[in-house]
């Protein structure tokens, strides 16, 4: 496991987590929803069709930007090397994952004082935002399917 190869990982995890979530900005945008209106369409309107769009745009954006930028599958490396870069992997997805949730936190208008556990909770569970439900699924399948292609 070279120092290049973590650093290639993880360039092109940034790379197509990024370019899919402003794709899927970008095609709201052209479907008349600007970027400034997306949290108001997400929280407050509960608009489940802009959650599923954004969803299923990020998800097919990813996945294309992560297989053109994956080098095809290589043959195993042993146990420990695999075991090390699955867990790694995992692991920086899920970093990345909860960077992008805090980010959306942010953007979304929390009540005062309100973390991000307490609001995802609040807007999730107790009000069933399926929207942001949707929009979280978008930010968080991105890093995965991304790290998933570099790993192969």
């Amino acid at each position: 496991m070279s120092i290049e190869l973590v650093i290639s990982a993880l360039l092109w995890t940034t790379f197509a987590t990024l370019v899919s979530q402003f794709v899927a900005i970008l095609l709201m945008w052209g479907l008349g929803l600007p970027p400034r209106n997306l949290a108001r369409e997400i929280v407050e309107i509960q608009n489940t069709a802009v959650g599923v769009v954004f969803f299923i745009v990020t998800l097919v954006a990813s996945l294309f930007v992560s297989l053109m930028s994956s080098s095809g599958f290589t043959p195993d490396p042993p146990f420990v090397e695999s075991a090390l870069w699955i867990i790694g992997g995992l692991a920086t997805a899920l970093i990345y994952t909860v960077i992008l949730f805090i980010i959306a936190h942010r953007l979304l208008s929390p009540k005062k004082g309100e973390g991000v556990y307490k609001y995802l909770r609040r807007e999730i569970i107790d009000e069933q935002n399926a929207a942001l439900a949707l929009f979280l699924g978008g930010l968080a399948v991105a890093p995965f399917l991304a790290m998933m292609f570099q790993l192969l």
